[in-house]
C-alpha cells in the first residue's frame, strides 16, 4: 500500500527529491549580505491531522503511529547545524504531530515576533486527505505575515503526475506558501538560505526524474523529538525508512511515482548506528520500518545482520517492517525473525486474481497466499495484510464472500481494510483523470475510508457498507477468537496479537476512525473545526461531548467484556493446568454421555421456545447445571443431587400440562424419558474413584473459576457466559419490577467473579505491556 494510505512518509514530509536534467549538483548556500539581520533561524516542522465528517480536526489523548516524516526533517536540520553550513546562526527546531498536539497558533506567532529571529512553518509529509487542513494551517500563519513552506506526497504527486497548473498547487501560490515537490536532501539548506535572504521561490521542484533520485546510502539519520514521542501509547515505538522506492507497477500506488521505481537504501551502518542511537539515548525498542517493499532492498541481508550484532551488544529489538508477496529470497524469513521482525504487513490486496490483474498486481498470487503465510507463521512472525474494498470486480456479495474465504482459508493475524481510492501521484487517478470520470472534489475524502469515486458494481452506500462489514467480519469475537487460540502456544505472539487486536477494534468499531490514523481517546477542540461548519456555543458542545463520551465509555466497558470472554477462551495455559482440564474433560465427558446431558440439552433449546414463562422458569436451573464444571467428589455428589431434583420439576409440570395434547406435552415427555433413562445408567463409585485420585493434582479453584463444559462439544471451555446470563435476568426481574427473584448472595457472588475476571484480564494485559509483549514489543 502506499504510504499516503499510511500517516508514515518517509521525507514525503516537505516531499521527495531528485535531479532534474538541468539541475547543477547542490552546492553550500550563499547568504546575502540583509540574513546577517538574523541571529535566530526557528524551524516548526508540523506534521497537519485531517478533518472528521463533522468538520472537527482528527486528535486523540494518545497516538499510536509516530510520524517519521517530522524525524526526518530535523535529522537534516541538525546536520547543517553540524556542518555550520549557514553559517554561526542559531537554528531552533519545534516539531508538532497534530494527531496528538493542539497546534498552538498563537504563540508560534509571538516566536516569529521576537527580535532578530527569522521563523519558517513547513507543513511536512502532506496527505491528499490532510490537504484542506494543511491548507487551512498555512492560510492562519500567512495571515500574520509568517513564510510557510508544504510539502509531501499530494504536492509530488501532484505536481509528477499532473503539473503545478492543478488548482490546489495554483492557489497555494496565490496564498504565497511555498511548495515543495520532491525528497530535500541535499536541498534542504539551500531552501533555507534562501528563506534568510528573503527570496523564498514559490516551487521547489526535485523529482521529475525518477531515475536519478538523490543517494539516501550515507544521508543524515532521522532524529527523533522525545516531547513528541511522550504523546504516543508506548513513547518507545519509533518510525524509520531504511529504503526508499518499489520495483513494482501497481496502479493505485504513488510510490513509484514519487520515490521512484528503482529501491534506494540507507547503509547497513547507518541503521545500526540509528537504532543504537535511539536504544541508548530514548530507549526505542521497536520500529515500524516503512519502507514499501524491504524484501527488494540490496542490502536485506546485510541490514538484518547489522540487527542481530546488536544484540551482542545488549541491544535487543523488535519491529515489523513491509513485504510483498512474491517469492523471498533463501533465509529471508529466518533472518528476518532472527532479528527481531514480530511481524509484517503484506499488501495483498484481494483474493480475486481478476482484482489483482487489473491493479498491476501480477507478483500476487491468491494459489501461493496459505504456504507463505505459513512459513511467517512458522517463524512465529504474525501477518499483518492490507485489503482493498471496492476493486473493479468486486461486489457487495463478493467482498463478504473473499473476506470470508480470508478468514478462514488465509488466516492472516490481523487486517486493515481501504476502500480503492484513486492518488494524485498514481496511474489510477491520472487515468481517470484524462477521461473525465468523476471523483469526489474533497480531498479530505481521500482517506481510503470514503467512496470517492462511481464504482461499476455497488453503489457508494453498499460499498460503505461492504467496507464496513469487512470490518465488522474480521475482529469479530468469533475470528479473534480463532486467531488467537492459533497462537496460545506462543505467549509472544499471542499477547501482540492481543494488543494489536484492542487497538484496531477499538478504533475501526467504537471510535469510527481507521487504526492506522487513530489512537485513544478523541479530543475534540471546539474552535478547531472546517470552515463551513458552525461553531458551537460552549454549553452546546460541552452537552455533545458529555454524551460522546458516555457513550464511549459504555461501548469500551462492553468491548473490554467481550475481549475477557476471547482471553478467556485463548489464553496460554500452564502445563499443569492443561494436564488437569484433559483429565476432567475426559472424566465429565463420560458423566455426560452416561447422563444423556447433549440430548437432553437439543430438547430443552425446543422446549423453550414453546413452554410458557412460567413453565420455562421450573427449567431454568438446567442451564447453569449443563455447563457446570465438575471438579472433586463433592461436586459430583451436589450435582447429581440437583440433577436428580429436575425430575420433581419435571413431573410438576406434567401436572400442568397432562389433559393436553401439544408441542409442550411432547417435548415433556422426551425431557421425562431421557432423565429416566440416564438416571438407571449411573455409575457413581467408579466415578467417586476417579476424582479422589485428583485431589492433589488440583490447580487452584481461582484459575478454575470461569471452567465451563459444553455438552454439545463434549469439552472444556473457558467462558463468562454465565455471568452475562445472570446479569440478562437480574436486569429483566429489575425492569419488571419482581425484586422478590434477585438473590443477594448470588449477586454478591457474581460481583465478585466479575471482579475477579477483570482484575485477571487486566494485570495480564498491564503485564504483557510492560513486558513488552506486544507487536511493539522485544521478541524472544
Amino acid at each position: 500500500m502506499e504510504k499516503d494510505q499510511k500517516n508514515n512518509g518517509g521525507t514525503s514530509l516537505l516531499a521527495v527529491e531528485e535531479l532534474i536534467p538541468d539541475r547543477p549538483e547542490p552546492q553550500h548556500p550563499y547568504l546575502l549580505p540583509q540574513s546577517k539581520k538574523y541571529t535566530t533561524l526557528r524551524i516548526v516542522l508540523l506534521k497537519p491531522s485531517k478533518y472528521d465528517d463533522e468538520g472537527y480536526v482528527i486528535r486523540f489523548w494518545k497516538g499510536v503511529l509516530p510520524s517519521n516524516t517530522l524525524n526526518v526533517l530535523r535529522g537534516l536540520t541538525e546536520d547543517i547545524v553540524r556542518r555550520r553550513t549557514l553559517g554561526d546562526i542559531h537554528i531552533q527546531v519545534d516539531a508538532f504531530d497534530e494527531t496528538t498536539q493542539n497546534i498552538p497558533v498563537k504563540k508560534i506567532v509571538q516566536w516569529s515576533r521576537q527580535p532578530a529571529t527569522k521563523l519558517v512553518v513547513c507543513l511536512v509529509g502532506v496527505q491528499t486527505n490532510q490537504f484542506p487542513r494543511a491548507l487551512v494551517l498555512g492560510k492562519q500563519f500567512r495571515s500574520y505575515g509568517i513564510d510557510v513552506i508544504m510539502g509531501g506526497f499530494h504536492t509530488s504527486g501532484t505536481i509528477n503526475m499532473l503539473s503545478e497548473q492543478e488548482p490546489e498547487i495554483q492557489e497555494l501560490f496565490r496564498e504565497s506558501i511555498s511548495v515543495v515537490s520532491g525528497e530535500v536532501e541535499g536541498y534542504w539548506e539551500g531552501i533555507l538560505a534562501d528563506l534568510l535572504n528573503g527570496d523564498l521561490k514559490p516551487l521547489y521542484s526535485f523529482a521529475q526524474d525518477l531515475k536519478n533520485l538523490v543517494d539516501i546510502e550515507e544521508a543524515p539519520l532521522p532524529v527523533i523529538t522525545p516531547k513528541i514521542m511522550k504523546r504516543f501509547a508506548r513513547p518507545s515505538f519509533g518510525t524509520v525508512e531504511t529504503s526508499r522506492g518499489c520495483p513494482f507497477a501497481c496502479t493505485f500506488c504513488t510510490i513509484i511515482n514519487v520515490q521512484g521505481r528503482t529501491m534506494r537504501e540507507r547503509s547497513p551502518e547507518c541503521i545500526a548506528e540509528l537504532v543504537r542511537k535511539n536504544y541508548l539515548e530514548h530507549g526505542i525498542d521497536f520500529y515500524f520500518f516503512t519502507d514499501d517493499n524491504f524484501a527488494r532492498k540490496r542490502w536485506w541481508r546485510e541490514t538484518f545482520e547489522a540487527i542481530i550484532r546488536l544484540r551482542d551488544e545488549g541491544i535487543k529489538i523488535s519491529f515489523m517492517m513491509q513485504v510483498d508477496l512474491a517469492r523471498k529470497p533463501k533465509d529471508f524469513v529466518r533472518l528476518a525473525a532472527e532479528a527481531g521482525c514480530s511481524q509484517v504487513f503484506i499488501g495483498m490486496e484481494s483474493v480475486n486474481p481478476e482484482n489483482l490483474k487489473a491493479e498491476g498486481k501480477p507478483q500476487n498470487k491468491v494459489e501461493q497466499y496459505v504456504e507463505i503465510i505459513r512459513e511467517w507463521h512458522d517463524a512465529a512472525v504474525a501477518i499483518h495484510t492490507g485489503y482493498i474494498i471496492g476493486l473493479p470486480f468486486d461486489t457487495k456479495e463478493g467482498v463478504s464472500r473473499d473476506i470470508q474465504y480470508l478468514m478462514d482459508v488465509i488466516q492472516p493475524d490481523q487486517a486493515s481494510f481501504f476502500m480503492l481510492t484513486p492518488l494524485p501521484g498514481s496511474h489510477d487517478h491520472l487515468e481517470m483523470k484524462k477521461r473525465g470520470e468523476w471523483m469526489d472534489p474533497d480531498f479530505n475524502k481521500r482517506d481510503s475510508f470514503h467512496a470517492t469515486i462511481k464504482h461499476p458494481h455497488m453503489t457508494a452506500e453498499e460499498w460503505t457498507q461492504a467496507y464496513e462489514d469487512a470490518w465488522r467480519s474480521f475482529y469479530s469475537k468469533e475470528n479473534l477468537t480463532k486467531i488467537l487460540s492459533r497462537w496460545s502456544h506462543n505467549p509472544r505472539v499471542y499477547w501482540n496479537l492481543v494488543l494489536v487486536h484492542m487497538w484496531y477494534k477499538n478504533a475501526a468499531l467504537i471510535e469510527k476512525q481507521h487504526p492506522m490514523i487513530a489512537g485513544f481517546f478523541r479530543l475534540k477542540e471546539r474552535r478547531s473545526r472546517r470552515p463551513g461548519f458552525a461553531i458551537d456555543s460552549l454549553p452546546v458542545h460541552l452537552w455533545k461531548r458529555a454524551k460522546d463520551v458516555v457513550s464511549l465509555f459504555v461501548s469500551w466497558a462492553r468491548f473490554l467484556k467481550e475481549m475477557e470472554e476471547i482471553w478467556l477462551q485463548t489464553r496460554p495455559r500452564s502445563e499443569r493446568e492443561k494436564r488437569a482440564l484433559e483429565e476432567f474433560q475426559r472424566i465429565q465427558g463420560e458423566i455426560w454421555q452416561t447422563l444423556k446431558i447433549a440430548e437432553w440439552q437439543k430438547a430443552y433449546n425446543d422446549a423453550k421456545v414453546t413452554l410458557p414463562a412460567k413453565a420455562r422458569a421450573l427449567l431454568d436451573p438446567f442451564e447453569d447445571l449443563s455447563s457446570r464444571m465438575l471438579l472433586s467428589g463433592k461436586d459430583l455428589d451436589a450435582f447429581l443431587r440437583k440433577w436428580g431434583s429436575l425430575q420433581t420439576r419435571i413431573q410438576k409440570l406434567y401436572g400442568q400440562f397432562a389433559r393436553e395434547e401439544g408441542p409442550a406435552k411432547r417435548w415433556l415427555d422426551q425431557l421425562y424419558g431421557l432423565h429416566r433413562e440416564a438416571w438407571q445408567s449411573l455409575k457413581v463409585e467408579e466415578w467417586q474413584q476417579v476424582y479422589s485420585g485428583f485431589r492433589h493434582r488440583l490447580p487452584s479453584r481461582l484459575q478454575l473459576l470461569y471452567v465451563k463444559f459444553d455438552a454439545l462439544s463434549n469439552r472444556i471451555v473457558y467462558s463468562r457466559q454465565d455471568l452475562k446470563t445472570f446479569w440478562a435476568r437480574t436486569r429483566e426481574h429489575l425492569r419488571r419490577k419482581r425484586y422478590w427473584n434477585l438473590q443477594p448472595s448470588r449477586l454478591a457472588v457474581t460481583l465478585f467473579k466479575e471482579l475477579f475476571l477483570t482484575t485477571a484480564f487486566a494485570r495480564s494485559v498491564i503485564s504483557s505491556f510492560h513486558s513488552k509483549r506486544w507487536s511493539f514489543a522485544k521478541s524472544e
